[in-house]
């Protein structure tokens, strides 16, 4: 009778991810080999291959754990005692630190939407990373609709239509304006000054560009200097800021 497996399926993949991360945290995202992520994990090649087929595999699979680490930050702050408006308010407003996943969460979001990495992935990890998006992007447009079912924005013709506008809105001043701040912030990164991993104060201009937007619609409530302070009250008790 052969003997048991050493360690589980799912331990196998937690010891190849983690040898990953340690691989890439030693190098970069592009420059670590599969050879040293089994040398680190303590298995063969042959073992690792059972899991990622590539490097590329790997980004994704990494990919995949930072993105469901953020997707469930945003989970706890849409179960918040918040209005609507104040829940897609109360997202900026987290804190970067709480966000990040790996210390290269920004450079793998980046090179994991690269388009040669993606056909180069196998379906098994394309497809996870697909699921969760989706499942990331339901989560937002399900609290908008319940609030907005509930009575809290009035006079809403199309309701696909505005959920769409918020969060596509959203998304772009937020994502947008980290973008912008790494491209300023570039001598900072390099001497290792920059604030990035800081949350935005109450009058940061994103925030205050982000209410007008809410505002913007015809909430029952809308979003005032009170708003602010409850948000930030509730993200500080789940330690979110």
């Amino acid at each position: 009778m052969a003997p048991a497996p050493k360690y589980s399926l799912q331990e196998q993949e937690t010891m190849i991810l983690n040898a990953a991360e340690q691989c890439i945290n030693e190098s970069s995202v592009t420059d670590f080999t599969m050879a040293k992520v089994a040398r680190l994990a303590g298995l063969s090649m042959g073992s690792v291959y059972k899991f990622v087929q590539s490097k590329e595999d790997i980004v994704l699979a990494l990919a995949y754990q930072s993105f469901d680490h953020v997707s469930k930050v945003f989970e706890r702050v849409l179960s918040l005692p918040l209005s609507t408006p104040e829940k897609m308010l109360a997202v900026c407003l987290i804190s970067p630190k709480a966000m990040q996943r790996f210390e290269f969460d920004y450079e793998l979001q980046s090179y994991s939407t690269n388009k040669a990495v993606i056909q180069r992935a196998s379906s098994r990890w394309t497809e996870k990373m697909i699921d969760a998006c989706n499942c990331c992007e339901q989560g937002f447009k399900l609290a908008l609709s319940d609030g907005i079912s509930a009575g809290e924005l009035q006079n809403v013709p199309n309701l696909s239509e505005v959920i769409e506008e918020i969060l596509i809105s959203g998304w772009a001043i937020t994502v947008g304006f980290e973008q912008v701040q790494r491209v300023k912030q570039t001598q900072e990164i390099v001497e290792g000054t920059d604030s990035l991993l800081e949350p935005l104060p109450l009058n940061h201009p994103i925030i205050r560009s982000t209410v007008r937007l809410l505002n913007s619609y015809p909430w029952k409530k809308p979003i005032d200097d009170d708003s602010l302070v409850t948000i930030e009250n509730e993200l500080k008790k789940l330690t979110l800021r």
